[in-house]
């Protein structure tokens, strides 16, 4: 059987070989991450048929009883499919990769196994939400996942890209006067109230988005994006659209190609739609800018604004509030979301065992549902 095991492994390291001369190989897709490269073996920047080669060549040598020369940080990039083995599955995940991106259509190679992960083998039929997913951040990996790529209401995970879109176009000390634009939040709206005339930097804008789930400010802060952008006083109504396109452009640039956005603040919507998957994109993105992880990180936050008002705003997130019972001194983030169609949802990290996860649930049933099942989730599978 080892000697069938080489004999095959050699005629695929010669195939290998034969596409290497006839391709020239020279590569021009560069590799996803610091440290190490998920799939970038020999750590040259690129993922391709090299690296393949070179997982099969280390499985072959273990095969034969030879110890596999791979550093550390060399075997965490080869084991692809994190089950813990160096060995064929991992070159083949290589070579489907590098056949994808041949065609032009890029992206990191850890986004691209979320591509092709639906639903994990240990789904646990006990967790009532339409979709779910538990990743481990610092290795790229899914580790229990469900349904990731069903389309789902964005609800208020929404905010983050409309945060993020901001952060990218505004000063943070500008500060935005609270107008007209309040009469397009819809009724029953989460808000954190705002009133017109009030006038306070974007900072503090984007804290009552995050921190209280603010629609109100969700829609200031749009607007008067957009406006700056234009460079003309459009209608709100045009200033929205402008926005969206904003926030679908940014969506695009984070390889979310599962959603659509029609509004900043994620109120259910014909037209608006996204996927867990593209959630983690947005989630992992998130984590990232400084500005977004440090208020979806604090609990609560007295805010004195420019025009002298003062609001208590706090977090919607329990999981922060030391109060609750459901408080994790372990997470620090990230969002949470309700609309009739999204149901209740929450995407939330966690600083756990030395490693950063994320979880999401979407479509759950009640308030303490998300809580529950993010909670058994999390201490389930960490």
């Amino acid at each position: 059987m080892l000697i069938r095991t080489r004999d095959i492994l050699q005629k695929l390291l010669c195939l290998i070989s034969c596409l290497l001369l006839v391709l020239g190989l020279s590569p021009t897709i560069s590799a996803y991450a610091e440290g190490y490269s998920l799939g970038d073996i020999n750590s040259d920047g690129y993922v391709n048929a090299v690296d393949a080669s070179d997982v099969l060549i280390s499985y072959s040598q273990a095969s034969s009883g030879v110890e596999l020369a791979l550093t550390d940080t060399k075997r965490k990039a080869a084991d692809v499919n994190r089950d813990g083995f160096v060995d064929a599955s991992d070159a083949s995940s290589i070579l489907a990769y590098y056949s994808f991106i041949s065609t032009d259509v890029y992206e990191p190679f850890a986004d691209y196994i979320i591509d092709k992960s639906t639903s994990s083998p240990e789904y646990n039929t006990y967790y009532r939400s339409s979709t779910y997913l538990l990743y481990n951040l610092d290795d790229e990996r899914l580790i229990s996942y469900h349904n990731i790529h069903k389309r789902i209401s964005p609800a208020s995970f929404t905010k983050l890209l409309t945060a993020a879109v901001v952060l990218r176009y505004m000063d943070m000390d500008a500060v935005i006067t609270v107008g007209s634009e309040q009469d397009l939040v819809q009724p029953y709206s989460s808000v954190c109230y705002l009133a017109k005339g009030n006038r306070l930097t974007v900072y503090d804008l984007l804290t009552g988005m995050l921190l209280n789930s603010g629609n109100d400010a969700a829609y200031t802060a749009a607007v008067n994006t957009a406006r700056t952008l234009a460079g003309r006083d459009i209608s709100d109504t045009e200033a929205v659209t402008y926005f969206c396109r904003l926030m679908n452009d940014f969506a695009a640039e984070l390889n979310m190609r599962e959603s659509c956005f029609v509004n900043p603040d994620g109120y259910d919507a014909d037209g608006q739609y996204t996927t867990a998957a593209d959630m983690l994109r947005l989630a992992r993105y998130s984590l990232t800018v400084p500005q977004i992880r440090e208020i979806t990180g604090t609990a609560k936050k007295n805010v004195t604004i420019s025009s002298g008002e003062v609001f208590n705003w706090k977090n919607t997130n329990y999981l922060l509030d030391t109060s609750s019972k459901y408080y994790r001194p372990d997470a620090f983030g990230i969002k949470t979301g309700t609309t009739a169609d999204a149901g209740t949802c929450l995407v939330a990290a966690f600083n756990k065992n030395g490693k950063t996860y994320i979880t999401l649930v979407s479509g759950c049933s009640s308030d303490t549902t998300r809580y529950d099942l993010t909670i058994s989730i999390i201490d389930t599978y960490t």
